[in-house]
C-alpha cells in the first residue's frame, strides 16, 4: 500500500465503462447500468499539421481506462487541472507491462490515438429511479494542446508532446471522490477492459457498501456482458474473470453461484495486493 503503488480514478468512471471493443461506423453509443445509462458521444480535434478540424472515433478497449486511470492518478498527484502527458506517459506504458514502441503499430500511437478519442468525446449519465430522471453531462476534459514534433530529434517517432486540462468542476469532484486503485492489479488485468471495469466497480462498491449485495446474472450480463453474444457465453468467461480477481485479492468475499454474484462488506484495503509470502502461504494451504 506504498503510496507509489496506488493510483486513482474518479468515482463516476468507475461505474461508467467505455465500450470493449471499437464502435464501427458509429458516432455514438449507450450503455445500460440496471436503472443508469451512460451515452458516449464522439467529437473533434483540430490537427496541428493541418489546422484542421478532424473526427476522432469512440474511446474503448483497455488502453481508453488505463489512460483515464494515469491522468486521474496525475491530476490527483500535481493537485491540478493541467496534467503534462509528455512527462509521464512513456513511464506509464512501461509500468502497465507494454513496450514503448513507435511507428505504425507502435503503443505510442495505439495510446496517443485513445487519448485523442477520450478528448474529443463527451459523456452523458442518465439517472432513472422509477418515477424522477436525470441526466448528467460529464465532461471530462476541456483543454487538449498538442504541438508538431522537432523534426531534428532522434526519437520524433517517440514523442508525446501534449497537456491535458480537465473540466474544473469535474476536476474538484475528482478530488473529493478520487477512487484508489492498486497500480500493481491494474497491470495485472491490463490487458482486459472488462477486468478493469470489473476491478473499479467493485472497488466503487466496496467503498460504501454496508451490507451484502446481491446481483442476478441478468444484472451482471447488463452491466459487463456487451462483448458476449449470448449470457450462457458471458457467464463462462466472467467466471474466468473473477477467478483471476479473487486470485489477485485473496481476502476480497465475493462470489458466484447459480444464482449471480454476492458481494459482502469488506474493508477497501482488501483491493489492496498483499505481499509476495502471503499469496505463497495461500497457495501452499490450497495444495494441502
Amino acid at each position: 500500500a506504498a503510496p507509489e503503488n496506488i493510483q486513482h480514478i474518479h468515482s463516476v468512471l468507475a461505474l461508467c465503462g467505455l465500450p470493449y471493443r471499437e464502435p464501427k461506423g458509429v458516432t455514438n453509443v449507450s450503455r445500460e447500468y440496471g436503472r443508469n445509462t451512460l451515452a458516449i458521444n464522439a467529437g473533434r480535434l483540430i490537427n496541428p499539421s493541418t489546422g484542421e478540424m478532424e473526427m476522432q472515433g469512440l474511446p474503448y478497449g483497455p488502453k481508453a481506462r488505463l489512460l483515464l486511470l494515469h491522468l486521474c492518478t496525475e491530476a490527483v498527484r500535481q493537485r491540478s487541472p493541467k496534467v503534462e502527458v509528455a512527462q509521464s506517459m512513456s513511464g506509464f506504458i512501461r509500468d502497465m507491462g507494454f513496450p514503448v514502441t513507435g511507428g505504425e503499430r507502435g503503443t505510442l500511437k495505439q495510446f496517443k490515438e485513445q487519448l485523442n478519442r477520450l478528448a474529443a468525446c463527451s459523456m452523458q449519465i442518465g439517472l432513472w429511479d422509477g418515477t424522477r430522471a436525470s441526466t448528467l453531462n460529464v465532461p471530462p476534459f476541456r483543454q487538449m494542446d498538442v504541438w508538431l514534433p522537432l523534426h531534428n530529434h532522434p526519437d520524433q517517432g517517440l514523442l508525446w508532446s501534449s497537456t491535458i486540462t480537465f473540466h474544473r468542476e469535474f476536476y474538484d469532484n475528482l478530488i473529493q471522490h478520487a477512487l484508489p486503485v492498486d497500480i500493481r492489479a491494474a497491470r495485472a488485468f491490463a490487458g482486459s477492459a472488462r477486468k478493469l471495469d470489473l476491478l473499479f466497480w467493485v472497488g466503487y462498491r466496496l467503498s460504501r457498501l454496508e451490507r451484502p449485495l446481491r446481483l442476478t446474472w441478468d444484472n451482471l450480463y447488463k452491466q459487463f456482458g456487451s462483448e458476449n453474444g449470448s449470457i450462457r457465453s458471458f457467464r463462462q468467461e466472467f467466471r474466468k474473470d473473477v477467478a483471476h480477481l479473487t486470485e489477485v485479492f485473496p481476502r476480497l468475499r465475493l462470489t458466484l453461484d447459480d444464482g449471480g454474484m454476492q458481494l459482502l462488506p469488506s474493508d477497501p484495503k482488501d483491493l489492496l495486493v498483499p505481499p509476495k509470502a502471503a499469496l505463497a502461504n495461500r497457495r501452499a494451504r490450497a495444495r494441502a
